[in-house]
């Protein structure tokens, strides 16, 4: 939810036929600039002074566009009244739209807030939203569930807008939030904007900029289990044209199982040249090494978490999970006139992957001993590229007090795969005790070499409008057109190759109405497509379906201001093409299921009295196939989607008093079903976290982070039928977070 804060700023006036502002907000790393074009009415707005100076150099100014004089103004910009709804987001609009002026469910979250509670990884901070939940696993790298839809060919993730690959059901995330300033979250179809493959939703993470500031920020952290985290964050401008911005990040510990050990390495840098008033430039280069931790989960007893072996890690000693990644971007933004813009992104993503591990568990009959099988050596070769251009306009259109923002673009996007396994060993299966046992080492089946390739080609127009006839209305559409062409090849041991061609169409329609400037009433329908299977890894069987089809039916409330923050969103998303067995013949598999979700979703930010804060959202949601049959022919009607809860919400009280901030909160999510049949599920859980934080200067802070405090036994998701993903028990951190302005 929103912060209330007042930002100090500098602002830049140049004035000339064209005139202009330029703010950066002192102290916090942001876009370079804002530009706000100042016609008539908007210098009216100043204060006399500056008013009578403009004009007078308006008058004076020769009729070719040429600066005169350049003043600076250091003041505290108020915006007391001000929220994250009603300053501009990127992820459910590119035409520059506040939360409060866009129809569909978009939550912007504060990192540096987040933060301060003791959440650091992107999961945990996306937890915390509305309506989403973790279910990452080894296999399958972040992944969440949004609105009845779960995996990464559901909710999609993206930095500063440009999407991440997902190939074999793996997505390569940014596992920590250091070195970003906000996430974005937008909630629902999101293929107008960004392609197949986000029917539930979008997570968008936007990274620090440079600023006019030099400015470095350190923070550092030990906990339990060793935990440590080191994070140093550098912002410096290099003259009057350049800033350049960096973030690193070491990490690690023991882990909270056995043989539990993980690192995390990362640099992000970026710089922006401001070639001229109108031209910018942005360059950046980040590196990423992520060992995580190699836990497959805990085996589960009657279908039943056990306590009994929390803690323990029934993998082998030298278990390999590793990931190394790269990521280049260059992005171009010019103004190239007045009420006109280009935008042009080109980028480049690595993502090398590494498995060796004894994967699957399975208790005894006698609950005495672990069954463990499946030796699986595991490498995967990602190579994305793409380009996307964009036009941006705005003007007056229909008469006084109109507006009409609008967009087109074209983007591409080449993606090169390759899969190597070692053919995988499943023949061994080895028992040891429930406890005190050597874990072995991995097995090979054969040499680990390249099983699989595969080049896909993605191509995309698309469009967004924004037309205000009247002050506080707003009408929007968008409209997508992809082509996906993906050829696949198998190099071994039975060598074949298939292709497959896409061309899906997603629109959205919205309008909203602003009650006030700070209250908003929206309504929405809009169109989304998932793929049935990774379209990178797409299989033979699979390769002449058609896309599954999402459609959206929305309607919501929005209130912003300083005391009370709250959204309310009511929709509906029916799937549709969803893959099943024939009835008449379940050997056979036709595109005939369908799936329905509606639910409500509401979120608050309160501050009841001074140096009081209440955060606190629920999602109600049910999600249940209306068409869907099992391998036998029975119908599967009215079951719930797999790994859905049904019930989320998150809760947290926060007083502020002197130097001291202490906050306590709840975090919920209810039963899930691992299974399409709804024969297994997961219990619902609720956890305890609480903070302290002593701000003993100015710059600094000391933080006590404690987790899970009632020490609750739960699981984030399922790894296969017989065991289970265990979240952290107790645990508590001691952070320092310390500026230097």
């Amino acid at each position: 939810m929103g912060l209330w804060e007042q930002k100090e700023e500098v602002c830049v006036f140049e004035v000339s036929q064209r005139t202009k502002m330029k703010c950066m907000e002192r102290g916090k790393p942001g876009p370079w600039s804002r530009t706000l074009w100042w016609q008539g009415l908007s210098l009216a707005l100043l204060s006399p002074a500056w008013a009578e100076a403009a004009a007078e150099a308006s008058a004076s100014a020769p009729a070719s566009p040429q600066a005169l004089q350049r003043v600076e103004v250091q003041g505290q910009a108020q915006r007391g009244a001000r929220s994250v709804l009603q300053a501009p987001q990127s992820t459910a609009s590119r035409l520059g739209l506040s939360p409060l002026e866009t129809a569909a469910s978009v939550e912007v979250l504060d990192v540096e807030r987040l933060r301060a509670r003791g959440d650091a990884s992107v999961a945990e901070l996306v937890s915390r939203s509305t309506g989403l939940a973790a279910l990452g696993s080894p296999g399958s790298g972040s992944t969440y569930s949004s609105r009845g839809f779960s995996g990464n060919d559901s909710v999609a993730q993206a930095e500063d807008g440009l999407r991440m690959a997902t190939a074999s059901g793996t997505q390569s995330s940014p596992g920590d939030s250091f070195g970003y300033e906000r996430i974005e979250i937008l909630r629902g179809p999101a293929s107008v904007l960004f392609g197949d493959g986000a029917i539930g939703g979008l997570i968008n993470l936007v990274r620090k900029s440079p600023g006019r500031e030099a400015r470095s920020e350190l923070t550092a952290g030990l906990g339990t289990d060793g935990e440590y985290r080191l994070g140093l964050g550098l912002g410096r401008p290099l003259g009057e044209q350049l800033g350049l911005r960096l973030d690193a990040l070491a990490k690690g510990g023991d882990g909270f199982v056995a043989r539990g050990q993980h690192r995390n390495r990362k640099l992000m840098s970026m710089l922006r040249w401001q070639a001229t008033p109108d031209l910018r430039v942005d360059l950046s280069l980040d590196i990423h090494r992520d060992s995580p931790t190699a836990y497959f989960g805990s085996p589960l007893k009657n279908g039943q978490l056990w306590a009994e072996l929390r803690g323990e890690n029934y993998n082998i000693s030298d278990a390999i999970w590793r990931m190394d990644q790269e990521r280049a971007r260059a992005r171009l933004d010019w103004q190239l006139a007045e009420g006109l813009a280009a935008r042009v992104v080109a980028y480049r993503f690595e993502a090398d992957r590494r498995w060796q591990n004894l994967e699957e568990y399975a208790l005894s009959a006698d609950a005495q001993t672990v069954q463990r099988s499946g030796y699986l050596g595991i490498a995967h070769e990602l190579r994305q590229n793409g380009l996307r251009a964009e036009l941006l306009g705005q003007g007056g259109q229909g008469g006084p007090g109109a507006r009409l923002n609008w967009s087109l673009g074209a983007e591409r996007m080449d993606l090169r795969f390759q899969h190597a396994n070692d053919l995988y060993e499943y023949k061994t299966v080895s028992s040891v005790p429930l406890h005190g046992f050597d874990p072995g080492l991995y097995i090979a089946a054969a040499e680990l070499l390249p099983r699989n390739r595969s080049q896909t080609e993605q191509l995309a127009l698309f469009a967004e409008a924004d037309w205000q006839p009247l002050d506080g209305w707003h009408l929007s559409a968008g409209l997508r057109r992809d082509r996906s062409v993906v050829d696949r090849q198998i190099l071994s041991p039975k060598p074949d190759a298939w292709s497959g061609r896409f061309t899906p169409t997603a629109w959205r329609l919205g309008t909203v109405w602003q009650l006030s400037p700070a209250q908003s009433l929206y309504g929405q329908l809009s169109s989304g497509t998932d793929p049935v299977g990774t379209i990178a890894t797409l299989s033979k069987a699979n390769a002449a379906l058609r896309l599954t089809e999402g459609r959206q039916a929305e309607v919501g409330f929005k209130q912003a201001g300083a005391e009370l923050e709250w959204t309310a969103a009511l929709f509906q998303i029916a799937k549709t093409h969803i893959l099943t067995p024939d009835p008449k013949n379940p050997r056979e598999s036709v595109q005939g299921g369908r799936l329905r979700s509606r639910g409500l979703e509401l979120g608050l930010a309160w501050t009841p009295a001074p140096g009081w804060r209440i955060d606190a959202n629920v999602s109600l949601l049910r999600a249940r196939y209306t068409e869907l049959f099992d391998s036998a022919g029975l119908s599967l009607a009215g079951k719930r989607a797999p790994n859905v809860a049904e019930r989320l919400a998150n809760l947290w009280l926060s007083r502020q008093q002197g130097d001291f901030d202490l906050g306590a909160g709840l975090r919920h999510v209810g039963q899930r079903y691992t299974s399409t049949a709804n024969t297994q599920s997961l219990p619902g859980y609720t956890v305890l976290d609480a903070s302290l934080g002593w701000r003993f200067s100015r710059q600094g802070a000391l933080r006590l982070q404690l987790r899970n405090l009632g020490d609750r036994l739960y699981a984030s998701s399922t790894y296969t039928a017989s065991q289970a993903m265990l979240g952290k028990p107790r645990s508590a951190d001691l952070v320092l977070d310390y500026r230097f302005d």
